[in-house]
């Protein structure tokens, strides 16, 4: 062993410009990698081989592209190893070490380290404003995440718990003493319990693998090939297998993208470990070369020439260390006019407006590489949603990308249905999230898929829109048992469900108490996590069994979820307890760590990839998107549990080396013949700041140059604006449908009258069409109910006393103010604000009662009426808030307004109707115990917040009487020119507010037609 630790290394290198697997596929099987190793066609020479590369796809697609070269597309493959990098998948080669430590579940230990959180913060003092931290489970969860994070950093930089003993209190502000308390309890706190549980951090478990991996290597010196590629060595145990395999007899390191191009003195500067060197590129190499190879960077090897565009030595001057930039002013000496037009030759920028026009652009750049037979194209980011928001662009193409990456599990369709089950009973069966749940392609509730469908419309339009029923599973079943049909106007369609719909909205309220009642229970105090977990999992199995079962596709998407629920049962005795609305909002948390993938796609043309596993990856034309601060490279996150200062202290890597290793990523990306560069300019509508990549590239290239590259990416936004380029089409005319006679209405209301002047197509989609729009889901009351309420309770007082007022009015309207809001008692807080203003109103209206009692014998309220119009052709009908028989003689027709009251002059104008018309109703006795009379007065009452006010309908120069006498003579005019077949229902005809959108405004295409009709003027 200690022979083979003193042999001189064997190192490589693959440029960025060359294809490394390929290149590396040549290389082994020509004999270049290993001495006396060249199997060249032999299928069966490979299998005595050791390959370690960073990760699982990329032995993947080098199995791939050693399979391609040989005879016939067969061969005994090399033994393919995943070598872990600090955020790469765990080393999985436990044949070479035997009695691994069993490494402790992420998802235990996430919730172990969630409960510790949580115990802190229980044990906080109430008075010293530490009970703010870690407010709730998602809260808990990410500081238990971030807890976890430092825990793996120490365990891969080798940091000793013990360390912490040197951080002296009081140092450091308020807030990092209270994390350095929290730490010290965590250091005795973990161990302890791993110890108890005869488990080690899967960290700890992996670099103790890697070293046994390296002991027997180097106990081993004749043993087969061994070829470690791809890997920057940034972990310690990491670095020392690979210096193990480069002094291998037959072993050697093929490290990728080696700067051979940058001077010796800023190679230098890389061994400076402040902030500036760890952000460059090659610092990691660097540092293996130095620490673990003691090899000089002119000992490596290249495996290939540079592609002849030669942007190695572009980037290498771009993403120069800060300390030799003013190298830049002779840069003209080392890269040439030639030499800098090859490297811009091929790469094109892409500053779309947003992230939308950055996802089609990018999405018609990819499709492009398929014109081209052979050609690959590859989209590689750091940004998941832009990841995803390519691929959905494609589909427009019909072409579906190779996105290896997959989903998160709690945005896969299981989990989604898991945490829609949750939400459901977290929040009572609140109608959206129950609906929601219902229309879930993986619910059955033991229907069958056509039953239920069937019977979701009917809850649906029975209980769930509308006011919300009372909460859980026994508030649906009242509400269904309780759904009378006839207490619904008759054009209501909930007015016409007959008796077996009802009973299947029976049926299925009762499948839901019987599958989510167990798990609904739990909604009050906390209880362990393990009972809500099992609960939990009983309500998404009984929410799926059905009599038609399911597919295989979702049976296969189940077990996936059924995996998640295993690991966190595992985990479940050292979770906190909680509230089970707690649980529903931590679940997205503890579902979302693990990644929905689908299967490699062989030969696929188009791949998405992240920036690591693209390290190995060719494409003939990639893609390098959201090349924004923050987004890549990453934002370097302040640790909430240690201070920069602190980390130092402890020995722990500076944040920025993240921005080093993302800036390697960049690099090797770059080496694609065909480059494309993109960026949004604005992310959320907010403005970006382009990423320091793209800044230095900018700062080296030129303005002309740079100009040139946004113009060819200026190309691909092009056709990415024709896409959604829609043909001139002439905009629509206003609608005014004119349907045959017999289908036109001749019965209305006073209200409706209004509404025929102002905007006749409501009343053609009401009345021919008979469309009735339908109550929103969950919705609360509002103005509408408010004062419905309102003239019930002032409707019945004066209906039960017409002639005089009780001795104890006030009490007496009170009641029936208790009784007329008693049905918005459901909702609290609109309840409690809108009693104590009807309170507050009691005296207004007494007041206001007491000054008009006198001037009338009797009074009429809430009284219904009609009016044969146009030869007995047409029924006006109407109900007036309240007709006063007036002591001098005539009627006074008062309307009650809680909100705005038309003018007199628009009652005049005949756009506000409704008085007018049930005076020309009471005058001809169309009010049944209402004396045969004129008008006297028309008047509006304001029911205020802060006054009782009343208005005047007639203007000072006609009487009530006349003004009646118009409106009817204007209506009859109106319904014989609705008699004529060619006169059509106009929308918004004479709106009173330009801005106003109606209940089939969107039938009549308003916001069409309307901005058309403004764009010619």
């Amino acid at each position: 062993m200690t022979d083979v630790l003193r042999r001189p290394p064997r190192l490589f290198t693959i440029p960025p410009s060359a294809p490394f697997l390929p290149t590396l596929t040549d290389a082994l099987l020509d004999g270049r990698l290993i001495e006396g190793f060249a199997p060249g066609h032999d299928p069966l020479a490979l299998a005595s081989a050791t390959i370690f590369l960073p990760t699982r796809r990329a032995g993947r697609l080098l199995a791939e592209a050693l399979t391609a070269r040989m005879p016939g597309g067969v061969t005994l493959l090399p033994r393919i190893v995943p070598l872990g990098d600090v955020d790469e998948d765990a080393l999985a080669f436990a044949e070479s070490f035997t009695g691994p430590p069993r490494a402790v579940p992420p998802t235990t230990r996430r919730l172990a380290l969630a409960n510790l959180v949580a115990a802190w913060r229980r044990a906080l003092r109430a008075d010293d404003g530490r009970v703010a931290v870690a407010a709730g489970p998602g809260a808990e969860l990410a500081l238990a995440d971030a807890l976890g994070k430092l825990i793996d950093e120490m365990a891969a930089q080798e940091v000793p718990w013990s360390r912490f003993d040197t951080l002296v209190p009081g140092e450091h502000d308020a807030y990092w003493d209270m994390a350095l308390d929290f730490l010290k309890v965590a250091r005795n706190f973990w161990p302890a319990l791993l110890a108890e549980r005869g488990e080690v951090d899967a960290s700890v478990r992996r670099d103790t693998l890697i070293a046994a991996e390296a002991a027997r290597l180097a106990s081993l010196p004749d043993a087969g090939p061994v070829i470690a590629a791809g890997s920057t060595g940034s972990m310690p145990a990491t670095g020392r297998l690979l210096a193990t395999v480069a002094r291998l007899p037959r072993g050697c390191v093929v490290l990728p993208g080696l700067d051979t191009h940058l001077d010796e003195r800023s190679w230098a500067a890389l061994g400076d470990e402040e902030a500036p060197a760890a952000s460059h590129p090659q610092f990691g190499l660097a540092l293996l070369l130095e620490r673990h190879m003691r090899a000089p960077r002119t000992s490596v090897i290249s495996l290939a020439e540079p592609a002849p565009h030669g942007r190695e030595a572009l980037l290498s001057e771009a993403l120069r260390p800060v300390a030799t930039t003013e190298a830049w002013a002779s840069l003209d000496e080392r890269l040439p006019g030639p030499a800098m037009e090859a490297a811009f030759a091929g790469l094109s920028l892409i500053e779309a407006e947003d992230q939308r026009e950055e996802a089609l652009s990018i999405a018609v750049a990819l499709r492009e590489v398929l014109e081209t037979p052979g050609a690959t194209g590859a989209l590689i980011t750091p940004d998941r949603d832009l990841a995803r928001r390519v691929a959905a662009e494609l589909l427009r193409f019909g072409v579906a990308i190779d996105d290896s990456a997959g989903e998160p599990l709690s945005e896969s369709v299981p989990g989604r249905f898991a945490r829609l089950v949750a939400d459901a009973c977290a929040e009572g069966f609140a109608p959206v999230p129950l609906t929601a749940l219902l229309r879930h392609t993986l619910a059955r509730f033991g229907l069958a898929a056509a039953e239920l469908d069937a019977a979701a419309d009917a809850l649906e339009l029975m209980v769930l829109r509308g006011p919300r029923p009372a909460a859980g599973p026994d508030g649906l079943r009242a509400a269904v048992e309780g759904f009378d049909p006839a207490q619904h106007h008759r054009s209501d369609p909930r007015a016409a469900l007959d008796e077996g719909t009802r009973a299947r909205a029976a049926t299925l309220a009762a499948q839901l108490a019987a599958a989510l009642g167990p798990l609904a229970s739990l909604n009050a105090g906390t209880h362990p996590f393990a009972t809500l977990l099992a609960a939990h999992r009983a309500a998404i199995e009984a929410a799926w069994s059905g009599p038609d079962g399911g597919t295989l596709t979702e049976e296969a998407a189940l077990a996936d979820l059924a995996g998640a629920f295993e690991a966190m049962a595992e985990g479940a005795g050292l979770a906190p307890a909680m509230s089970l609305a707690d649980y529903a909002a931590a679940l997205p948390l503890l579902l979302a760590d693990r990644p929905v993938r689908p299967p490699l796609v062989l030969g696929a043309r188009l791949r998405i990839f992240g920036p690591l596993e693209a390290r190995m990856v060719h494409a003939d034309r990639a893609v390098l998107a959201g090349l924004v601060e923050q987004t890549w490279p990453s934002t370097v996150r302040t640790d909430p549990w240690l201070s920069r200062p602190m980390r130092a202290a402890l020995g722990l890597e500076a944040p920025e080396r993240r921005i080093g290793l993302s800036a390697h990523d960049f690099v090797q990306a770059c080496g694609a013949p065909e480059l494309i560069l993109s960026r949004p300019r604005k992310m959320g509508g907010a403005p970006t700041v382009p990423s320091r990549f793209l800044q230095r590239l900018a700062a080296v290239s030129g303005p002309e140059r740079w100009a040139a590259a946004l113009a060819r990416g200026d190309r691909f936004r092009r056709l990415a604006g024709l896409i959604d380029t829609a043909p001139r089409v002439k905009p629509i005319e206003r609608p005014q449908p004119a349907p045959d006679l017999a289908l036109r209405p001749t019965r209305l209301s006073v209200t409706e009258i209004e509404t025929w002047l102002r905007d006749p197509y409501t009343i053609y989609a009401r009345h021919v069409l008979r469309l009735v729009p339908l109550d929103g889901f969950d919705e609360e009351p509002g103005a509408a109910e408010r004062g419905s309420a309102i003239h019930e309770a002032l409707g019945a007082f004066a209906r039960d006393f017409p002639e005089a007022l009780p001795t104890d009015a006030e009490a007496v309207l009170r009641d029936y103010g208790r009784h007329a809001f008693a049905p918005l008692e459901a909702f609290p807080a609109e309840y409690a604000l809108w009693w104590a203003r009807f309170e507050r109103l009691v005296p207004r209206v007494l007041a206001w009662e007491r000054g008009r009692r006198p001037q009338a014998r009797r009074v009429f309220a809430e009284i219904g009426g009609r009016l044969p119009l146009a030869g007995g052709r047409f029924t006006l009908t109407g109900r007036a808030d309240r007709i006063e028989q007036l002591r001098a003689g005539g009627l006074a027709i008062v309307d009650f307004k809680t909100g705005v009251v038309p003018s007199a002059k628009q009652v005049a104008a005949g756009y506000s109707p409704q008085l007018p018309l049930e005076a020309a109703m009471a005058a001809e006795g169309g009010f049944r115990d209402v004396p045969a009379e004129d008008a006297a007065g028309l008047v509006y009452v304001r029911l205020g917040v802060t006054e009782v006010k009343e208005t005047r309908g007639v203007e000072k120069d006609t009487t009530a009487a006349l003004l009646a006498q118009e409106t009817r003579a204007r209506l009859e005019q109106l319904i014989a020119a609705f008699e004529n077949p060619s006169v059509g229902y106009a929308s918004l005809a004479r709106p009173m507010f330009r801005g106003r959108f109606g209940d089939y405004d969107h039938l009549a295409r308003v916001k069409e037609w309307s901005t058309a009709g403004e764009g010619d003027e």
